[in-house]
């Protein structure tokens, strides 16, 4: 579970300022959400991002194959995963690893090709909130599609406009898939390039 401390740890920050509810994949059953019907969910931030590029395609094919072992445990019990399937994954936002100095942080690309602080859709880039963490043996890959080739290159520019004398590296990290359907709660898994599970959410 080494590869997943770096997002742990975004994913606080994340939840402590938008008030969010995840659940990472070692948390207990007990911290897991219900998936309880609720308002439509809003779909601002969720266009989808094409899966034709070799590495989208084997993480959308991860993602399918984690929500089906998901859909078998009890602490999804109150979620209703015939219609989340129905509606199937979107591939919305490509994960992002910059390494500098030794340590590393994650940001996020969605579909409009901007450049967020992990789970910080609703928020500008902001350097001066970023979460470094030394740097682990965390599962990564240059980018080769020209969707990850924009979302590198995006996040590359608001980096160097923050460090424009300190040399990095930036690499996709993964990629978030969501499950959307009418009235339900969304049903997130972030998946890494080698197929890892990530981070699930519902």
């Amino acid at each position: 579970m080494r590869r997943g401390v770096l997002l742990a740890l975004v994913l606080a920050l994340g939840l402590a300022l938008a008030g969010c509810e995840s659940a990472t994949t070692d948390e207990s059953d007990d911290t897991a959400a219900t998936g309880e019907t609720s308002a439509p969910v809003s779909l601002e931030g969720l266009d989808a991002i094409s899966t034709d590029g070799a590495n989208e395609s084997a993480a959308l094919a991860a993602a399918e194959k984690a929500f089906a072992a998901e859909r078998t445990k009890d602490r999804w019990s109150g979620v209703d995963f015939d219609a989340l399937a129905s509606a199937g994954p979107r591939l919305v936002a490509y994960l992002v690893e910059v390494e500098m100095n030794g340590q590393v942080a994650l940001f996020e690309v969605r579909a409009d090709g901007i450049a967020h602080n992990i789970y910080g859709y609703q928020r500008a880039f902001d350097s001066g909130s970023t979460i470094w963490s030394p740097k682990d043996a965390q599962t990564a890959t240059a980018p080769v599609s020209p969707g990850e080739t924009v979302a590198v290159a995006a996040v590359d520019a608001a980096m160097r406009d923050a460090f424009p004398e300190t040399p990095f590296a930036v690499v996709i990290h993964g990629y978030r898939f969501v499950y959307v359907a009418e009235g339900l709660r969304l049903f997130t898994l972030e998946i890494a390039p080698d197929g890892t599970l990530l981070t699930v959410s519902g």
